[in-house]
């Protein structure tokens, strides 16, 4: 099984670096979904933008499919232990979704506000944190 991982996420890495610029599957470019200067007034507003914004930056790699290589790195990390697919956590906070945007780890980039606003970086860590209970 674990061979059967690190092939996945071998063959996830080569397929998003073949396919060149992050365009997400809708078509959407980044002017088409803009960038957020401030927050939405309702919490559903702010979790749909934050559905938008994930969809855009993150789907690529972190999708719910075992090919996308940060979700295919991740079930190798936690072996079952977590759900691999983010969408699908249930234990995020937001100081660890607003580090990762905007540091990285490993191969995953980090954001520049430039790219990820901070307004959509709080969108973002809302619909992610939105499983959690907070």
């Amino acid at each position: 099984m674990k061979h059967l991982m690190t092939a996945l996420t071998i063959v996830g890495l080569l397929l998003s670096m073949s396919s060149g610029a992050q365009v997400p599957e809708d078509g959407q470019t980044s002017r088409e979904l803009g960038i957020l200067l401030e927050a939405p007034e309702s919490r559903a507003e702010l979790i749909a933008r934050g559905e938008a914004v994930y969809e855009y930056w993150c789907n690529a790699c972190h999708g719910p499919e075992m090919l996308k290589p940060g979700t295919a790195a991740l079930a190798i990390k936690y072996q079952g232990a977590l759900p691999a697919a983010l969408t699908e956590r249930t234990d995020m906070v937001p100081e660890f979704v607003e580090q990762m945007v905007r540091q990285g780890i490993s191969m995953m980039p980090f954001f520049r506000p430039t790219e990820v606003s901070n307004a959509d970086l709080g969108a973002l860590t809302a619909f992610l944190t939105d499983n959690s209970g907070d």
